[in-house]
């Protein structure tokens, strides 16, 4: 659909599952309505009803959930980076080990230690 080009996958969930969710509570409660002024009507309608109405009063609170996990995650879901302060090109530095002048084996070096003497 053309109007959920530039939203993200979970802000498009969370308006179909409020959008669908209000619907069927709309239409539960007036179908609720005609089930009272109608003369002959069974317990079984209003089980159907009942259900109706719970299912989506639960889309309705889906959509609010996924659409407040949505708002708290949209940097992941963003192809822009995190941390605008930090430039895309920062490569991070490692500090190379200190190895043995001419060794062959290239083992680093140990950490100088200090060394105590009695005198």
């Amino acid at each position: 659909m053309f109007m959920f080009k530039q939203q993200s996958a979970s802000a498009q969930a969370a308006l179909i599952y409020v959008t669908v969710g209000a619907l069927i509570l709309v239409w539960t409660t007036v179908w609720y309505f005609y089930l009272q002024t109608a003369a002959d009507t069974s317990r079984g309608l209003y089980f159907l009803c009942a259900g109706s109405f719970m299912t989506g009063l639960v889309l309705l609170v889906i959509g609010l959930g996924v659409g407040h996990i949505g708002r708290s995650a949209r940097q992941a879901d963003s192809p822009v980076q995190a941390h605008p302060d930090v430039p895309s090109t920062t490569v991070p530095v490692v500090a190379a080990p200190n190895y043995a002048a001419g060794a062959d084996n290239r083992m680093p070096l140990p950490p100088p230690q200090q060394v105590v003497r009695n005198t």
